[in-house]
């Protein structure tokens, strides 16, 4: 969570940077996938994990595939003496195909064979698929982000770019809401030129991370970049699907996106 002077209001995230030739979106209704209840586990945690699994199946069965660009979750165990922080690295690959729709239909819980309780969702999901690797795409340069933050830390990063473009930052929460960050107002220039570096946010602003969470919240910064301006607003983005209606008005053949994942502790 962030405090922008007012507050405004990061997890699984499939995300997979394409832009590519033809697209054609493939719709899975009622799609299911479960998640083992591990030990010292909760549910939201087990659900989060049950998400991670339906996507990755959403990816597949749309014919995607295997290896899957993901920002996975932050496992974060405590103990009296010492803190133990597990990471999952994100990979990256160029897979043709994204999720552009999430919408989950219900959560369900039942007991297995050997008595692991499974914890399942069903979703409704789009995948867009692509038919050719990106071209024309320019991905930012973002330096300065650390993987963990104290609660009521400044964040603060600079990026840069190979090519002239405009750019967006958005935040992903801990609940999986949206937010832009960047251009909070029409007054804000989110051009680039090439090879200069622009440091975020801007002295009259401040990103301060804030959680009231005791096990950590997981956050993260979602960056995009395209050739032209596109209007958005703040008050349009909330969630991953307003995002991502806002997105895919983008040429696939020219956008980009990133993820930076952090940890609020």
């Amino acid at each position: 969570m962030f405090q922008l002077k007012n507050k405004i209001a990061f997890l699984l995230f499939v995300s997979i940077s394409f832009n590519l030739v033809s697209q054609k979106e493939v719709r899975l209704n009622n799609l299911s996938a479960c998640a083992v209840l591990q030990q010292n586990q909760t549910i939201e945690e087990a659900r989060k994990s049950a998400i991670f699994n339906v996507k990755l199946l959403a990816l597949q069965e749309a014919g995607i595939s295997e290896v899957i660009t993901a920002n996975q979750f932050f496992d974060v165990k405590k103990g009296s003496s010492s803190d133990k922080d597990e990471y999952y690295e994100s990979t990256f690959a160029d897979l043709k195909g994204e999720i552009s729709k999430f919408t989950i239909r219900s959560f369900d819980q039942s007991v297995g064979e050997t008595g692991e309780v499974n914890i399942c969702v069903r979703a409704d999901i789009s995948v867009m698929k692509f038919d050719v690797e990106p071209l024309g795409k320019t991905n930012l340069l973002v330096e300065g982000l650390s993987s963990r933050y104290k609660n009521g830390d400044p964040i603060f990063v600079k990026i840069s770019s190979p090519n002239p473009v405009y750019y967006w930052v958005f935040l992903i929460d801990g609940d999986g809401k949206y937010s832009l960050l960047y251009p909070f107002n029409n007054q804000q220039s989110n051009f680039i030129e090439s090879n200069k570096i622009i440091s975020l946010p801007e002295k009259s602003f401040n990103w301060n991370v804030t959680t009231s969470n005791k096990e950590g919240e997981k956050n993260g910064l979602l960056f995009v970049s395209y050739p032209q301006n596109v209007s958005i607003s703040t008050q349009q983005i909330t969630d991953f699907n307003s995002w991502a209606s806002w997105y895919n008005q983008l040429d696939y053949t020219k956008r980009s996106k990133q993820i930076k994942n952090f940890l609020i502790f």
